[in-house]
C-alpha cells in the first residue's frame, strides 16, 4: 500500500494503537439490518449495497475521541479500581451525586465538567470523570429526538414528526450521520415513539421501524475534467461567482434538471447557458414578451371570460397537458426524484407552451375584446400560474417574481398543485400528439421540397397510426385539430386518409447477411428475388400474412429480419414517415398562392421593420409599398389582410406611394422592393 499522508497537508501520518470505550452495535446488528431494509432509499443501490453492506459488516462502535472540545462521555471512574463505572444520565443525577447544585447556566463542557466528583459506592476511592469526550457523528445521530431537548420535554412534538419523512445527504456520510442515526435509534428502541421493530411491537402500537423513511443521497460536483474539487488542487469553482454570473435559479436549474442528484456531475458553465438560461429566458419572455405586453391593453380576469368547455380546442389542450404534468410533476416528487420533475416542468414550458400553444395563438392575443381574445388571455393567464408553483421548489425567486405579477401573492404560499379542479383530456392530448408528429413530417416533406413554410400551398394528405382500440370520437378529435395543422404548415386543405397505399409504393431491399443464413451459396439470386417484389406484397407482409420466395428448386418463407422495406411516393406528392405517420404535400406554387406568399413576406419584412424603428406594438402606421408588377399585384389583392397584420390604416402600392419619406430597399423573395411607413397620426 502507498504510505498514508495527511489529506490537508500532505504530512505523512503515524498510525498506532489507543484504547477506546466501544457501544456494542453488534448487539442490535440484525435489528439495524432490519430496519434498512425498509428504508426507501434514493438510490436503491446505497442502501443495499454501500450501505447495507456496511451494516452487514457492522462492528462495535468506537465512541470516545481523545480531544479537548466535543460532548465529554458522561462516564467516572473510580481512581482507585477501574472495574468501577458509573454512567450519568442528566444534570438531576450530577447534581445528587457531587452534592453540587448545578445552575441554569451551568457549562456541560470541560473543564467545568471535571470538577465533580464524588466517593466510590464501592470502595474508599473517588469517581472522576474520563478524559474522553463522545464522537461528534454520536451528536448529529441524536439530532433526530435531541432537537426537541427529548426525553426530558416535547414528547408530543416527537410523537407528531418522528420519525423524519427524509434526510438528505452526501454520499460519504454513509458511515457518518445515516449510521449514527440508524445506529442510535435502533439501540434505544421502544424509548423513542413507534420505533419498535414489527415482529417485537405489541399488538395494535403504532410501528416505525428507522429514524428515516427515506433517504436522498447526493453525490459530488466534479470540475470540468471529472477531477474531486480541491483547493489543493486549484480546480474549485467558487460559487459566489457563478451565483452572480448566472443566477441562483439557473444554477439550481442546472443541477437539478441536468442528471439525478446521486451521479457525479461535472461542472460546465457553457450547460447552464444552454439549458437552465435558455429555459428562464424563454419562460420569462412568454411571460414579459406575450402575456404582461398584451394583457396591460386591457385584460383582466372576470366573469366575461369563457368557461373552460366552451374555449377552443388549442386552450383546452393547453390546461390538459397542464394538468398531467402537474399531477406528473408532483406524483415525481412524492417519490423523491426531482430531476424528472424539474425536466416535465421545464420541457411543458419550452416545447408545449412556448413552441406550441404561445406560437400557435400569438394572434390571439392581439386584440382583448372578443370572447376568442379573453379565451386565450384566461388559459395562458392560469397556464403561467400553476406553472409557476410547479416550478417553485427548482427557480423560487423567478417563480415568486411572477406568481406575484400574476396575482399578487407569493408563490411560496400558494399549494403545490390544485386538488382536483384540473380536469384532463387523454383524447385530446393523444390527438395532438398526432397533429405534431404530422406537424414535423410536414415540414420535413416542405424542406424536400425546397419551399418556405411563408409560401402558401394547396393540399396535404395525412395518416395516423392505426390503433385497434381507438374510437371514432378520437378520429374525430384528430380532423377537428386538423385547421391547426394546416394554419401551422400553411397550407389550405388538409385531409386523412385511413392507409398510405395510395401514396408510396413499398421496395425491398435484402439483407445479405441474413439471407446467407438460409440461402447459402444462393444468396444473391434470393436478393433478386426479393428487390422484384411488388408493393402490395410487402404491405401484406408487413401486415403478417406470410412471405415467400422461390430459388431454384425450393421455396422459403421470409423473416422481417431478411429485408429492408423502402418507401417512396408515388406521385407528384412529396411524402414523409416515421412509425406509421405519413404527411404528403402537394409542392405546387399555383399564380395565386404565389402571390399569397409574397404578401405573407411583406407582412415579415414589415413588422420586422417596425420592431427595428421601436414602434409600440399598438401604433397604427400609413404604408407605402413599391416593387417589381408581380409584387405590386400580390400586396393589393391582399391588401386588405396585410394591413390587418401590419395593423397599417392606409396601404398605398407603387408611385401613389412616394409621399413617405425614407423609404428602405428590401428584398421581398427574389423581387426587389421599397418599402416606408410613418406612425399614423
Amino acid at each position: 500500500h502507498s504510505y498514508p499522508h495527511c489529506w490537508r497537508c500532505d504530512t505523512p501520518l503515524l498510525y498506532y494503537a489507543r484504547t477506546s470505550w466501544f457501544v456494542r452495535t453488534t448487539e442490535y446488528k440484525d435489528a439495524m439490518l432490519a430496519r434498512n431494509a425498509r428504508v426507501d432509499w434514493h438510490p436503491p443501490e446505497i442502501g443495499s449495497g454501500r450501505f447495507g453492506e456496511w451494516l452487514t459488516n457492522n462492528i462495535d462502535w468506537a465512541i470516545s475521541r481523545d480531544r479537548y472540545w466535543g460532548t465529554p462521555l458522561p462516564l467516572w471512574i473510580c481512581d482507585r479500581d477501574d472495574t468501577h463505572v458509573e454512567a450519568i444520565d442528566s444534570y438531576v443525577s450530577l447534581s445528587k451525586k457531587s452534592g453540587c447544585d448545578i445552575g441554569e447556566g451551568f457549562d456541560p463542557h470541560k473543564p467545568f465538567i471535571d470538577a465533580h466528583t464524588w466517593a466510590c459506592s464501592k470502595c474508599s476511592g473517588t469517581m472522576r470523570r474520563v478524559p474522553e469526550v463522545i464522537d461528534t457523528w454520536f451528536d448529529s445521530g441524536s439530532m433526530s429526538f435531541a432537537q426537541w431537548h427529548y426525553p426530558f420535554e416535547n414528547a408530543d412534538k416527537l410523537a407528531q414528526n418522528y420519525p423524519a419523512d427524509f434526510i438528505a445527504e452526501g454520499v460519504d456520510q454513509t458511515r457518518g450521520w445515516f449510521y449514527s442515526l440508524l445506529s442510535i435509534a435502533t439501540g434505544l428502541g421502544d424509548a423513542l415513539p413507534r420505533n419498535t421493530l414489527a415482529d417485537l411491537a405489541p399488538t395494535g402500537t403504532s410501528v416505525d421501524t428507522a429514524p428515516y423513511r427515506s433517504v436522498v443521497v447526493n453525490d459530488q460536483v466534479l470540475d470540468a475534467e471529472g477531477a474531486k474539487m480541491s483547493k489543493s488542487k486549484g480546480n474549485v469553482v467558487d460559487p459566489w461567482t457563478v451565483l452572480a454570473k448566472y443566477g441562483a435559479d439557473a444554477v439550481r436549474l442546472f443541477f437539478i434538471a441536468s442528471s439525478q442528484v446521486w451521479v457525479p456531475r461535472r461542472f460546465d458553465e457553457a450547460a447552464i447557458r444552454d439549458t437552465a438560461g435558455r429555459f428562464i429566458l424563454t419562460f420569462k419572455n412568454v411571460y414579459s414578451g406575450i402575456f404582461a405586453l398584451y394583457a396591460n391593453f386591457g385584460w383582466s380576469p372576470s366573469d366575461a371570460d369563457p368557461a373552460v368547455a366552451d374555449r377552443p380546442s388549442l386552450d383546452r389542450w393547453i390546461l390538459s397537458r397542464l394538468a398531467t404534468v402537474e399531477k406528473e410533476a408532483d406524483a415525481a416528487l412524492g417519490a423523491y426524484d426531482a430531476t424528472t420533475a424539474a425536466r416535465l416542468v421545464m420541457s411543458f414550458v419550452i416545447d408545449d407552451v412556448s413552441n406550441w400553444y404561445v406560437r400557435l395563438s400569438r394572434a390571439r392575443f392581439y386584440d382583448v375584446d372578443s370572447a376568442d381574445n379573453r379565451a386565450a388571455f384566461a388559459t395562458l393567464s392560469e397556464v403561467l400560474t400553476v406553472t409557476c408553483r410547479l416550478l417553485a421548489p427548482f427557480a423560487p425567486f423567478l417563480s415568486d417574481w411572477m406568481h406575484n405579477e400574476l396575482t399578487g401573492t407569493s408563490v411560496h404560499l400558494a399549494p403545490y398543485v390544485r386538488g382536483n379542479e384540473a380536469v384532463r383530456d387523454s383524447g385530446l392530448e393523444t390527438a395532438m400528439v398526432h397533429i405534431r408528429t404530422l406537424s414535423t413530417l410536414g415540414r420535413a416533406a416542405r424542406e424536400d421540397a425546397g419551399v418556405k413554410v411563408r409560401q402558401p400551398l394547396s393540399r396535404m394528405v395525412c395518416v395516423i397510426p392505426v390503433v385497434p382500440t381507438a374510437s371514432k370520437s378520437a378520429h374525430d378529435e384528430v380532423t377537428e385539430l386538423a385547421s391547426l395543422l394546416a394554419t401551422e404548415l400553411n397550407v389550405k386543405q388538409v385531409s386523412f386518409l385511413s392507409s398510405a397505399d395510395d401514396l408510396v409504393q413499398l421496395e425491398a431491399k435484402a439483407n445479405f447477411r441474413n439471407l446467407g443464413k438460409k440461402f447459402g451459396k444462393d444468396t444473391p439470386l434470393a436478393a433478386k428475388a426479393i428487390a422484384v417484389l411488388s408493393s402490395e406484397a410487402l404491405v401484406a407482409f408487413e401486415k403478417g400474412v406470410p412471405l415467400a420466395i422461390s430459388v431454384g428448386n425450393e421455396s422459403k418463407v421470409l423473416d422481417p429480419e431478411d429485408l429492408t422495406i423502402i418507401r417512396r411516393a408515388s406521385g407528384e406528392m412529396i411524402v414523409k414517415e416515421t412509425s406509421g405517420y405519413f404527411a404528403a404535400i402537394d409542392a405546387t406554387v399555383t399564380a395565386e398562392l404565389r402571390r399569397e406568399g409574397l404578401a405573407r413576406e411583406v407582412v415579415s419584412r414589415v413588422q420586422k421593420m417596425r420592431k427595428d424603428t421601436g414602434l409600440a406594438v399598438s401604433d397604427r402606421i400609413v404604408l407605402s409599398v413599391s416593387g417589381t408588377p408581380e409584387l405590386e399585384e400580390a400586396v393589393r389583392a391582399h391588401q386588405a389582410r396585410i394591413a390587418e397584420e401590419v395593423l397599417a390604416h392606409r396601404i398605398t402600392v407603387g408611385n401613389d406611394g412616394t409621399e413617405i419619406n425614407a423609404a428602405q430597399s428590401v428584398d421581398i423573395d427574389g423581387h426587389p422592393a421599397s418599402i416606408a411607413f410613418e406612425r399614423a397620426v
